[in-house]
C-alpha cells in the first residue's frame, strides 16, 4: 500500500485533481476527448462543494503527490466521484479514501456507477456495495451501509 496522509481538499489541489478524475475518464471512456474538458472539472469540482460535498485527498508521502481522492456529499450520502492515480492503482488508496467517506457518511452511501466500467463494478462489490437500482441502461445505483 502506498504510505499516504488524508486531508481535505485545498486550492493547489485543484490541478493534481484534475489530471487524476480526467485519466480516470482515460481509462474507462477512451472515446472522449478530456483533456478539452479541464475547465469542465475545476467549475464542477467548485459547484459539488458549493452545493455542500467534501473532497478528501491521498497526499502520496513519498513523492508529495496526489495519489487519489474522494469527493462526497455527507448530508445526502451521496458519492460523487472517487478516483485514483494510475501509479497508485491496486495500492489500497481507493479503500482508503471509501473508508473516510463512509466516515463522513455513517448513515450509509449511494453512487452511481456506468455500466461500462466494470473496474468501478468490481470495486464497489468487492467493498461490500449493494446494486439497488437502474437509473438508466448505463448507469446503476449502488448503496452500502
Amino acid at each position: 500500500m502506498h504510505d499516504v496522509h488524508l486531508h481535505n481538499f485545498l486550492r493547489p489541489d485543484h490541478w493534481d485533481v484534475a489530471d487524476i478524475w480526467i485519466a480516470s475518464w482515460d481509462t474507462s471512456q477512451p472515446l472522449m476527448n478530456h483533456i478539452a474538458r479541464f475547465d469542465w472539472v475545476f467549475h464542477q469540482l467548485e459547484a459539488m462543494h458549493e452545493d455542500g460535498a467534501t473532497t478528501i485527498c491521498a497526499l502520496n508521502k513519498r513523492t508529495g503527490g496526489i495519489a487519489g481522492f474522494v469527493t462526497i456529499d455527507p448530508a445526502r450520502g451521496c458519492l460523487l466521484r472517487i478516483a485514483v492515480a494510475s501509479s497508485a492503482r491496486g495500492a489500497g488508496v481507493a479503500t482508503t479514501l471509501l473508508n473516510r467517506a463512509k466516515e463522513l457518511s455513517p448513515k450509509g452511501i449511494s453512487t452511481d456507477v456506468p455500466a461500462d466500467n466494470p473496474r468501478a463494478r468490481r470495486f464497489f462489490e468487492r467493498e461490500g456495495f449493494a446494486r439497488v437500482a437502474s437509473e438508466a441502461d448505463s448507469n446503476f445505483a449502488w448503496f452500502h451501509t
